[in-house]
């Protein structure tokens, strides 16, 4: 027989499924979530299968390697993420990423203005990473990489460039009283002498304090992208060429005044987006400086010393002393600790650790010491594989926010276009050149839009940041627009709802006992695990075994067949079972050729929160699926009031269920954590993996869990209503302001300084209408 996926021989043990063979539950899971997608016939370029084989999962080692010989480039790709400051508007983040793409050596490149991230692709043989830094640095951004970036929540530059704006605003401000006053009254030199100083005042202004923005405006032209930075210095400097114009013909009718304010104030308001953005990336800064850089390596002659953690490999010994973080996961050979796990699983109290538990990194030793053996370097930590997810997921977008962007792209050349008819029908119509020329600078003032730009960006990294506060990662932004709308919940039983830790009511030690922990122990699902634990026998190496997907195990020994596993999976063979009342208990069955030898009772136990997450999810209707029998998930059912639920489900079957459910009409959040749940994940419209879920449940997530509280499922879907309806806002004021303002402007009601107020005072009332974003733990 063959694999169906990585197309190896099975000679042992294999796993059926609807008559398709497979070698390992790994290729089991991949190639059921590939047929889900639809991408089957095309699964040797997608990236999931990819992923399969780097991380392990597909068991052909020499697949890889296949696939390599066949890639047209030899180059090999590593991933850079960076913090890139100085970012003010959504074209720099476009800027950037058109100027590396164009580099040879980078295949891709994402840069996300709303939290100063960037995820970068490329070939160190080609482009080095100080190359990339010069690059971005020639264009007047400041990248740093995460490890080494100081989060300041303000920049100086930025400080002192407003500092000197604002000043100098102020002064101009107190020069233009005699102006105003000398329209009424005879000038008697004084007015003359205050406008000269309002020039030479509005210099440092025009020059020093704007020019990161003037930058900014020609690098996005050349590279033909018309951003919000046109606008503001389109408007500046027609403010500042009309003054000028006036005051050398002698004329005090001069705008420096409102030119300054306009630049003062976009300063402003940069710096209460740089805080608001802070305040979005500081949850991915949390969890990536979780980690140690260093770890007390034990040596064989029984010495220690702090070494870098990537001179630490598999098998080698860490030595991790009371009060110290544990820097790389691995299992304890000696010593006892309490553990605080709060960082990794939410866990509020410490737990206790002694020989034999694995230790998560990210982890604090409260008491104790242990010793423990590395399984994981420092790029396969449990850690670091959750910061790498939310890194490469950087890029991803919802729908409405890219409509947001690219109305921006339109909306600037419409404003020129305004601009440029009111200043020709203004001058038609017998009004003067200045009259006309204020005109249309009004209007490019107002029509400024970086309340558009960052509307839904600003709402949305903000939504994370306090998900993430609530622990729970979102993977895929694109799930926020659904979350708390679905209007039906699915969750798994064994491991969701219930903490999938069974115990052993009853059983008995016979000569047979033996041979039910070798069926057992070539499983990895937790009745099989419970069971195999719960055996205080050697296990009997069979002649033969084979897993049935969902069903339960088969194997032979001296000519005679066993089965172990479900009530289904006997009634295959005719095997008949006695009666079960209905009870919380999981029943399974160990069986020789066709007669039953042995009912083996089992009970889980509810997670934390789980009755009451269940009731706060009404209106929406709620399913219970699993692949027990019966009375084990009518219990459940009925202890936590699901509307509906289902039990003997194969991972297919759910994945059926999912797909019926949405036929509907609903809209589906699918809460699991096995790889049996992975196909049905990989199919519904949300999709939530619990903090302890297998790696090819996360893979296929839209929002990972940290906590087992299932209360937060409760709280998150009430916050992601929350910043919906605020996002929403944002976008109605921003268009509904600029379509007001521009109106006004081209009648002449406002003129320059108010339009510069009135376009900052947009951009602030979409910050601050932001920040009521928030969950009650922050």
């Amino acid at each position: 027989m063959q694999c169906v996926l990585c197309e190896i021989n099975v000679n042992d043990h294999p796993i059926v499924s609807e008559s398709e063979v497979f070698c390992c539950p790994g290729c089991h899971a991949v190639y059921q979530i590939l047929k889900t997608q639809g991408e089957k016939e095309a699964f040797r370029t997608h990236p999931l299968f990819e992923q399969a084989i780097r991380s392990g999962l597909i068991s052909n080692p020499t697949l890889l390697e296949q696939l390599q010989q066949k890639t047209i480039s030899d180059l090999k790709y590593e991933k850079l993420h960076l913090e890139i400051e100085q970012m003010w508007c959504p074209s720099c983040a476009e800027v950037i990423r058109w100027i590396l793409l164009k580099e040879s050596g980078i295949r891709n490149c994402f840069v996300d203005y709303t939290t100063d991230l960037a995820s970068i692709e490329f070939a160190p043989q080609k482009i080095s990473k100080e190359q990339i830094f010069t690059l971005i640095s020639k264009l007047g951004y400041h990248p740093s990489t995460l490890e080494s970036s100081e989060k300041k929540e303000l920049n100086f530059s930025l400080l002192l460039r407003f500092s000197i704006a604002a000043f100098c605003s102020l002064n101009i401000m107190m020069f233009a009283y005699p102006i105003y006053a000398s329209y009424f009254s005879e000038d008697d030199g004084s007015a003359s002498m205050f406008a000269w100083l309002s020039l030479a005042s509005s210099l440092p202004i025009l020059t020093y304090c704007s020019w990161p923005i003037v930058k900014r405006c020609i690098t996005a032209l050349s590279l033909g992208i018309v951003g919000m930075e046109l606008l503001v210095v389109v408007g500046v400097a027609a403010s500042f060429a009309l003054s000028l114009y006036n005051l050398l013909q002698g004329s005090l009718h001069i705008y420096l005044d409102s030119m300054s304010v306009i630049i003062a104030f976009v300063l402003l308001g940069k710096m209460v987006e740089t805080k608001a953005k802070f305040t979005a990336k500081d949850s991915l800064f949390r969890i990536s400086r979780n980690l140690p850089r260093r770890g007390r390596k034990k040596f064989p002659d029984g010495t220690s010393q702090f070494v870098p953690l990537k001179d630490i490999h598999k098998k080698e010994q860490i030595l991790i002393l009371s009060g110290e973080k544990i820097p790389l996961d691995g299992r304890i050979l000696e010593g006892k600790a309490f553990v605080e796990e709060a960082a990794m699983t939410g866990e509020a109290f410490p737990l206790e650790k002694s020989l034999g538990d694995l230790l998560l990194a990210g982890s604090t030793i409260v008491q104790g010491w242990v010793c423990i053996e590395v399984t994981a370097t420092l790029k396969e930590t449990a850690l670091h594989k959750i910061v790498e997810m939310i890194e490469q997921d950087l890029h991803r977008k919802t729908p409405y926010i890219r409509k947001a962007d690219q109305i921006v792209a339109w909306f600037v050349p419409a404003v020129f276009l305004i601009a440029i008819a009111t200043f020709s029908l203004c001058w038609i119509h017998d009004a003067s050149l200045e009259t006309a020329a204020m005109r249309a600078v009004s209007v490019l003032l107002i029509a400024c839009p970086c309340a558009i730009g960052i509307a839904a960006p600003l709402a949305e990294s903000k939504l994370i940041y306090e998900l993430a506060c609530l622990g729970a990662i979102v993977r895929n932004r694109g799930c926020l627009r659904l979350l708390g709308k679905e209007t039906a919940l699915v969750f798994d039983k064994t491991g969701t709802i219930t903490q999938g830790k069974f115990q052993i009511r009853d059983h008995r030690i016979d000569s047979h006992s033996t041979l039910l922990k070798g069926l057992a122990s070539y499983s990895n699902h937790p009745i099989s695990v419970a069971v195999a634990k719960s055996l205080g026998v050697s296990a009997q190496t069979l002649d033969f075994i084979q897993e049935h997907a969902g069903l339960g195990m088969e194997g032979k020994f001296q000519n005679k067949t066993y089965r172990f596993g479900s009530s289904k999976f006997m009634h295959l063979y005719g095997i008949e079972i006695p009666m079960t009342d209905a009870s919380p208990l999981s029943y399974v069955y160990f069986a020789e050729e066709n007669r039953l030898i042995e009912t083996i009772s089992l009970q889980d136990i509810l997670r934390k929160g789980a009755i009451e997450m269940v009731h706060s999810c009404r209106p929406a209707k709620t399913y219970l699926v699993s692949g027990d029998a019966f009375q084990a998930v009518e219990s459940v059912a009925k202890a936590c009031q699901f509307d509906v639920f289902y039990w003997a489900q194969s991972p297919l079957q759910k994945r059926e269920m999912i797909e019926t459910i949405q036929k509907e009409g609903h809209v589906v959040t699918m809460v699991g954590d096995g790889i049996n749940d992975a196909p049905a994940l990989a199919i519904s419209d949300v999709s939530i993996s619990m903090v302890d879920a297998t790696e090819i449940s996360i893979q296929v997530s839209d929002i990972l869990l940290t906590t087992n509280d299932l209360q937060v499922i409760t709280q998150i879907r009430k916050l992601a209503r929350k910043g919906q309806k605020i996002s929403n806002q944002n976008l109605f004021w921003a268009f509904a302001y600029n379509v007001l303002g521009v109106g006004l402007a081209v009648f002449g009601y406002l003129t320059p300084i108010f339009s510069a107020v009135a376009m900052v005072t947009s951009s602030l009332m979409v910050i601050l209408n932001t920040k009521r974003i928030f969950c009650s733990k922050t």
